[in-house]
């Protein structure tokens, strides 16, 4: 059973732009057993590097999303993107 108490899983979840009540998918689809499975896989180590790379995921997640796009100037998809990065 993961640590519930992972110092890792809580600097993700506290932050704001991927933390509790973001909306984004680590807020959205990973539970925190989760996290700490992939972020053991990656090798990530300290809180820091946690949110880093939860910031670096939604990211991707986000980038991947504009496969989808119409490819309008007016598409959800680009316009969540174009906010992500910005």
């Amino acid at each position: 059973m993961a640590d519930v108490n992972d110092p890792r899983v809580t600097a993700i979840r506290s932050n704001p732009r991927v933390g509790r009540g973001s909306c984004t998918s680590i807020d959205e689809c990973y539970s925190d057993s989760e996290l700490i499975e992939d972020l053991n896989e990656d090798g990530v180590e300290t809180p820091e590097a946690a949110v880093t790379w939860a910031l670096k995921s939604e990211g991707l997640w986000r980038e991947q999303a504009l496969n989808a796009s119409s490819g309008e100037e007016d598409c959800p998809l680009i316009e969540s993107f174009n906010d992500w990065r910005n």
